[in-house]
Formats: structure tokens, sequence, C-alpha cells
């Protein structure tokens, strides 16, 4: 059914059929079948390109309720591996390997990938200036305006949209913070871009930006050898504080790199970002709070760093499990302090005291997870009944 249009934009559901196995309510041999929504299709009009943009669009599964701005990844390849870019997200992101994200996903954008050459150009953008004046002026403001963004936008592309992604990053860096050029096709127009990229560096600055570049060891000569004098360029040059990485992918050529340029690229941009077990095991706080910070200051406040409740959660259920009640209080206390609205947080915490034998501040935390908890989801109805059953338990009486 159509829904109301966000500025003139119809969305429709991007639906995968997933056959569950037999419940216990379902006859031996019965089944039953759910959608498993990854995101939504929003029609753009672009007044820039004159034409409908068939925009893919996936938000975090929390995204209702966390309050959290996010990171976008910019996919120009989405058109043919949407599902891939979203579960590559969705894995790190659940690892705490990097921030969850918003994935905007574009359509084919025909002959708007390879700039048009200097001495061709005239008065009005055309081909790959244009295709960034759609970002500028309507795509990106149009993401910003409707959803929470930290402004921490990356771009990725492969092949002419590789080339793409480094001509946007060199020309146009406050659009974008980090690019995944996955075989740049330097090679075009008789590799002009590739005589010309010295003219093509136009940024004064690209401190804090981050750039990762691949190619396939089995891709064909010229790319190879294109892509060789490129990386030269790269290392001999001055890039204006650009971070920046190079691999040659193994066992991959032009077509089956893909995936992988964008899973190394994710884990290049987001290095160190995921907080050390040792560090997480030791329940020091403080210590949590510097990586923390460290992370923040990487990335100059352009991205929100926070710690998962599920990971404080269960690296606590672990502390007790060894019987380090104090390091495992410090961490459920830490999880309360991040995750205030959470009843589950003060259900562990108080959990945690009563397995120390403090029962009058058990009490107190379990009082604290009933008011906190509304009691509407399954989970919440059952974290409910047990913070009301252990402190039944601690007030006998009443």
């Amino acid at each position: 059914m159509r829904k109301p249009a966000w500025t003139r934009c119809s969305i429709l559901s991007l639906v995968f059929l997933a056959v569950l196995l037999c419940s216990s309510r379902l006859a031996p041999g019965q089944q039953t079948e759910t959608d498993i929504v990854i995101g939504k299709r929003i029609v753009l009009p672009s007044k820039v390109l004159n034409r409908e943009m068939a925009i893919s669009l996936y938000l975090p599964a929390d995204y209702e309720t966390s309050g959290v701005k996010y990171p976008v990844l910019y996919d120009l390849n989405a058109f043919a591996y949407f599902t891939y870019g979203v579960g590559t997200v969705e894995l790190f992101s659940r690892n705490v390997e990097m921030p969850e994200m918003i994935v905007v996903g574009l359509p084919n954008l025909q002959d708007g990938y390879v700039p048009t050459p200097y001495e061709e150009r005239g008065p009005e953008p055309k081909a790959a200036d244009l295709s960034l004046k759609f970002f500028k002026e309507e795509l990106i403001p149009f993401i910003d305006g409707k959803y929470r963004t930290s402004g921490f936008n990356i771009l990725s592309g492969h092949s002419v949209a590789g080339l793409f992604t480094v001509y946007a990053l060199f020309t146009r860096p406050n659009l974008f913070s980090a690019g995944i050029a996955s075989s740049p096709w330097f090679q075009a127009n008789n590799q002009y871009w590739l005589k010309q990229i010295d003219k093509m560096l136009q940024a004064e600055s690209l401190a804090n930006m981050y750039l990762f570049m691949t190619v396939g060891k089995k891709e064909q000569d010229l790319t190879i050898s294109t892509y060789t004098e490129l990386e030269k360029w790269m290392k001999a040059k001055d890039l204006k504080g650009l971070t920046w990485k190079s691999e040659w992918l193994e066992n991959v050529d032009h077509s089956s790199m893909l995936g992988r340029s964008l899973y190394e690229g994710l884990l290049f941009i987001f290095d160190g970002w995921k907080i050390p077990f040792d560090v997480v095991i030791s329940g020091n706080v403080s210590a949590i709070e510097e990586h923390a910070d460290k992370m923040r200051a990487k990335f100059g406040g352009r991205v929100e760093y926070n710690i998962p409740e599920y990971l404080l959660n269960q690296v606590g259920y672990q502390l007790i499990s060894r019987k380090s009640y104090d390091q495992a209080i410090s961490l459920f206390t830490l999880n309360v302090k991040l995750h205030p609205n959470s009843p589950n947080t003060y259900d562990s915490l108080a959990e945690a005291y009563l397995t120390k034998g403090d029962k009058e501040t058990a009490k107190k935390y379990y009082e604290l997870a009933i008011q906190k908890n509304p009691g509407q989801t399954e989970s919440e109805k059952r974290i409910l009944q047990n913070s009301k059953d252990k402190l039944k338990e601690l007030n006998p009486q009443k």
C-alpha cells in the first residue's frame, strides 16, 4: 500500500521472506511465514538530475528508541548488493567493531561517475560533478533532515564509482569524511584522471579523513598497472593529512572483490573501535571510559561512542560466575549510567548485589527496575516478573 509522501517521496518496503521452524503452538509439520524487513525504498524526485532516484535505506534496529545520532554509509553499489552492505554493517556493529550506521543505497548513476575532462567543461556541471551536486543539494540534506545523523559520512564505490569516490574526497571534502574506493577506474578516458590527479587534489586539507583503496590481484593487466601508478603517486604525495591505506586483495578479480573491499574498508576506518576484552573483563571503569574518549577524539566528535548495554551485561555475568562481585558491580553500575532508561540494567545490578550478599542495596535496584519497566514487550514483561519475584523473596512479609 502506498504511504503518505515525505516531500513527495514514496516508500516501498524491501522485504525478504523467511520460513520459520515450527513452534510449540503449531501442529507437527505445519509451517508459518513472516517478513524480514531490512529497509525501505524511497523514491526521491531530483531536480538536479531531472529524474526520480530510488534510494534504498537501512536504519539500525534500535533507531526508534536509542536517540543516538548515526554515521551514514552512502553505498554507490547498493543497486547490486544492498543486502550485503547492510549485513556487513550489522555484523560489525553487533561485534562492536564499529558503530551502528544508517545505510543509504544509491541506484545506478549511469554516466554520473566519471568526471568531465577539464578541457570539456562548461558553465554547468556534468557527469560526476552533477552527481556531487545531487549529493550536496538534495540527497545529504534530505537524509540529514529526516534522520538523526552524526555528520560522519562514508562514500563507498567500485570501479568507475571507485574513481568517483576518490574524486569526491579530493574535490568536495566537506561532503564525506571517509571513502572506500574499490578498484578505482583511473584508466577511464585513456588514463586521463591518472595523468591529471595532481590537479584533482583540490582540497586544502584532508586531516581527519580516511581513504581505503583496493585492487584485486587477478584483475586485468591494465587495471593493475594503472593502480600501481596511482599507488606510487599516493605514496610520494603530500596528501594534506589524509589517513589512507592501499590493499591488494588475494584470489579476486574485478567483479568478485566488491564485497571484500567494503568489509576491509570499514575495518580500516574504524580500526581500534572495539574495546579490548581484557579491559572490559577487568571491570576497570576508568579504562573503559578512557577507550571511549579516545575513539570520540579520533573521529573529532563526529561519531558517538556508545558502549552496548548487552556487552557490559554479558561480561558482568561472567564476572559473577567467577565470584568477582566488585568488578561485576562496577560494570553494571556503568551500564546503569550509560543506559538509565533500561530496566534490565537495574535488574542486573540488583542481582550482582544480591549474589554478593548485600540484600538492602539489591532491594533498592529491584525497586528501580520495576519503576523503569513499562512491561510492554515480551522481554520487558519477563524482566519485570523477575524483578517482582526477587523483590518478593527479599520482602516475604509483603
